[in-house]
């Protein structure tokens, strides 16, 4: 018996009774742990003009022998945080109303480079039309164990219990963003954020995370974000250093009564200081390609540092780099020169899909508009036996192509965490996970969830199996303002 099933179904009346039945674009599991620890966190964004925070825990996970995953009984879901920018904190506050843009674009990083595969904070950065960035940071909970706190939140107190004229039982805190900034060159449909996880292979001059941004001219531009990132070596509270970004501690100030004080940010973020020049965020450090069509997807390699895939209008993929095999980088001065290492041209419709397969990178599938599904091989530029170097000049190859993957456009995809599947959804409505191997290859998915929302089917994600549920979970979004999470064990 398949262990695809739906589980449960995400309305505004699950915690969250003030937002309408306005379009969800995106939907992220995050990969850092939460608390409880056996919770799923699960982020939304679409045509609001905040970004709802879901706390879901899996009960069927008590009873291993359980088979009563189709009852919705079977999981809790409840709303816990709702994330809004300054400008909309502010508009809400005074009762204005005003056009909403609402989020086009979500992503969700560990900043975390060590062993630890689910420690680190949680950094979320979203994007809206024309793009405007938002970037928040949810604090590991067991940094809060040991008492750490957070300096930008420590004269911010009010914003923790603000509720954004809703009652106490329905949001329970309402949190505007450390940063925020906007790139006049970008569309605010797509935006990765440079995995901090490989932080092993960066420069030691970078001491902010990245954000890449694509733009309707074909570029892709890379940001700094203004939160720093974590080093090697750093348990997130230990170290103490001065950012040559804007002053100030990196992540250890030790503050009274044996209180660790962490910053998030490599500048002061206080809204009342007007003299404050120093803000990095939203600067521009690279901006790479041009001339082409509209970027519609954008996708970071999971463990080749500095290498991403852009897919645009066209039905064009580029693969860039500005990786080098030098032992030393990290202590060396490099810049970030990136250069077109691949072109793929096996599509003429618009790529919206695209990602790296999961933990390896060793598969890349992109989806375009005539519902095909492509699977390329780029095992080669993987370091092999005891070579450490990637080689990024390496073929890529194409090994599968799903011809009628769906019957419309391919919206979103995302690949499971063990290697073996991608999740795929579409404008007909459909989500449909497929075998990497000989599914694909011969158009036949493992399951197909058809009717998962009432409308075009945005966005999918699975969860990282590593926090939360030991199954794991997959969950759509889509035209009706609802999320479809399904069991994911076979």
């Amino acid at each position: 018996m398949s262990g695809f099933r739906t589980l449960h179904r995400i309305t505004t009346d699950d915690g969250d009774s003030s937002s309408s039945d306005s379009p969800i674009w995106r939907v992220k599991f995050s990969p850092c742990r939460s608390s409880p620890s056996s919770s799923l966190r699960l982020l939304a964004a679409g045509a609001s003009n905040t970004i709802k925070c879901y706390s879901l825990t899996d009960r069927t996970d008590k009873d291993v022998n359980s088979n009563d995953v189709l009852d919705a009984s079977a999981m809790t879901v409840a709303c816990t945080q709702s994330l809004i920018s300054r400008d909309d904190h502010q508009t809400n506050s005074a009762g204005n109303n005003t056009a909403v843009l609402g989020y086009a674009a979500l992503d969700i990083v560990r900043n975390y480079c060590g062993a630890d595969d689910t420690a680190g904070n949680e950094v979320v950065m979203a994007s809206k039309l024309g793009g405007h960035v938002c970037v928040w940071v949810r604090l590991d909970p067991v940094l809060k164990e040991k008492g750490v706190v957070v300096a930008e939140d420590i004269d911010n107190d009010d914003d923790e219990n603000n509720s954004c004229g809703e009652t106490s039982s329905t949001i329970q805190q309402c949190r505007k963003p450390y940063a925020e900034f906007k790139v006049p060159t970008a569309t605010g449909t797509t935006l990765a954020i440079r995995p901090p996880t490989l932080g092993n292979y960066y420069s030691k001059k970078e001491t902010e995370i990245l954000v890449a941004m694509g733009c309707a001219n074909g570029a892709v531009v890379i940001c700094k974000s203004g939160i720093l990132a974590s080093r090697p070596g750093d348990n997130g509270i230990t170290r103490s250093a001065s950012s040559s970004s804007g002053g100030g501690a990196i992540v250890g100030d030790t503050g009274g009564d044996d209180t660790v004080v962490m910053n998030f940010t490599s500048f002061n973020n206080k809204e009342d200081d007007s003299s404050n020049n120093t803000d990095p965020s939203g600067d521009i450090i690279a901006t790479v390609g041009g001339g082409h069509a509209c970027v519609m997807s954008l996708a970071w390699h999971s463990t080749i540092p500095n290498t991403f895939v852009v897919g645009r209008k066209d039905g064009i993929v580029d693969i860039y780099s500005a990786h080098t095999t030098s032992d030393d980088y990290y202590y060396g001065n490099e810049g970030l020169n990136f250069r077109r290492v691949h072109r793929l041209v096996h599509s003429s419709f618009p790529i919206r899909a695209l990602s790296y397969s999961m933990p390896d990178g060793e598969l890349l599938f992109a989806g375009d508009d005539d519902g095909k599904l492509y699977s390329y091989d780029a095992s080669m530029a993987l370091p092999s036996g005891t070579s450490e170097s990637f080689n990024v000049a390496s073929p890529v190859k194409l090994v599968a192509c799903a011809l009628a993957a769906h019957k419309g456009w391919i919206m979103n995809l995302c690949a499971f965490p063990d290697g073996n599947k991608v999740a795929t959804c579409g404008s007909d409505k459909s989500v449909r996970v497929w075998d990497c191997g000989m599914g694909l290859a011969s158009g036949t998915p493992v399951h197909s969830f058809d009717g998962a929302n009432e409308g075009w089917v945005w966005g999918v994600d699975c969860s990282s199996g590593a926090v939360g549920s030991a199954r794991l979970k997959l969950v759509s979004c889509g035209n009706d303002g609802s999320m479809q999470v399904f069991s994911c064990s076979e």
